[in-house]
């Protein structure tokens, strides 16, 4: 009778249904999981519209003004935090000049004001005294928009 006790005891423990702060926490790293790989882009003044191509180790950055296409190595340090590391210039049909020292490049990089359709990365470079902020939006997957966007 005592085992039979332990064993319905058990059996309610395991069986609970999890917590909401449990459940989310899982939806806030499944949506943060979501960025990690894919197309997304954003827009800085001067130079218009960044295609981005994110993929488990790399990030291409293509700007879609002059053409140009660089690559970036990523390491994510954990659900909110990345590393861009210059890779190559992989594209620059307009001889576009870099800034100096391009190729030492590290960005270290926050996701913050996460959803499904954007969010705001606060990044502090080697190359830049101060952080700066940049939204990376997801194409929306119906609109003609982003047959512009991707053009």
């Amino acid at each position: 009778m005592i085992l039979l006790s332990v064993l319905v005891a058990l059996v309610a423990c395991t069986s609970e249904k999890p917590s909401e702060e449990a459940t989310q926490a899982n939806e806030k790293t499944t949506l943060y999981a979501s960025w990690r790989t894919g197309q997304f882009y954003y827009k800085v003044s001067p130079f218009g519209v960044f295609l981005v191509n994110r993929t488990d180790t790399l990030q291409e950055e293509y700007i879609r003004a002059n053409r140009m296409l660089t690559a970036f190595k990523i390491a994510w340090q954990n659900d909110s935090m990345y590393t861009l590391r210059f890779h190559k210039l992989a594209e620059n049909p307009q001889g576009q000049s870099l800034p100096g020292g391009i190729d030492s490049l590290v960005k270290v990089c926050t996701m913050t004001n996460v959803s499904d359709t954007l969010y705001e990365e606060k990044a502090l470079s080697n190359m830049s005294g101060s952080y700066i902020y940049t939204t990376y939006r997801r194409p929306k997957q119906t609109s003609t928009d982003n047959a512009i966007i991707w053009k």
